[in-house]
């Protein structure tokens, strides 16, 4: 297991790294190097490139601004959106979902340990905002964000994402 400061070392390489040459750029050997440690290192902490990636990203969003900060949903969801098309990140979550599909080990991990903490807080955002049941209004709200990523559609214009919401609250509270 690799020491905190070391991880933090690596996970600051591939995220530089990334940012230079995209998830391409990503070897355990020029991980290894940009980080100043050896390939055993990585090794024996990390499986896999797809195994530091996912730890790298999770470190990278424990550090961010909780979405719990945003004073509306809307700038949660403006929040989420840039989030999900920023590059390196927009890549990088392609190569991690391109994972999950075909190793069980890191989907189990990604939904453990991001995404559903990550959907938990947006449920709890929604619940503020007065959504009776705020993990299907989650499901609903994220999921066309997720289909555009997915498909490298453009992301929603504000006024898009604002008619979301109220289209979403509408669904939820026909009356």
């Amino acid at each position: 297991m690799a020491r905190p400061t070391t991880a933090a070392r690596v996970f600051a390489a591939v995220l530089h790294l990334a940012e230079r040459g995209g998830p391409n750029a990503l070897t355990m050997e020029g991980i290894a190097t940009e980080a100043g440690v050896g390939k055993q290192t990585l090794y024996r902490t990390w499986p896999s490139i797809h195994a530091l990636l996912f730890d790298a990203l999770a470190a990278e969003s424990a550090a961010a601004e909780p979405l719990v900060s945003h004073p509306d949903l809307f700038g949660a969801m403006k929040a989420t959106s840039t989030e999900l098309v920023s590059e390196p990140r927009a890549s990088l979550l392609r190569m991690l979902t391109a994972a999950i599909q075909s190793d069980e080990a890191i989907a189990h991990q990604f939904h453990t340990a991001l995404f559903q903490p990550q959907q938990q807080q947006f449920a709890r955002l929604v619940a503020a905002d007065g959504f009776a049941n705020p993990e299907q209004a989650t499901e609903l709200l994220l999921a066309p964000l997720l289909f555009r990523w997915f498909l490298r559609l453009p992301p929603l214009s504000d006024g898009e994402l604002a008619d979301h919401i109220e289209t979403v609250r509408r669904l939820e509270n026909p009356d």
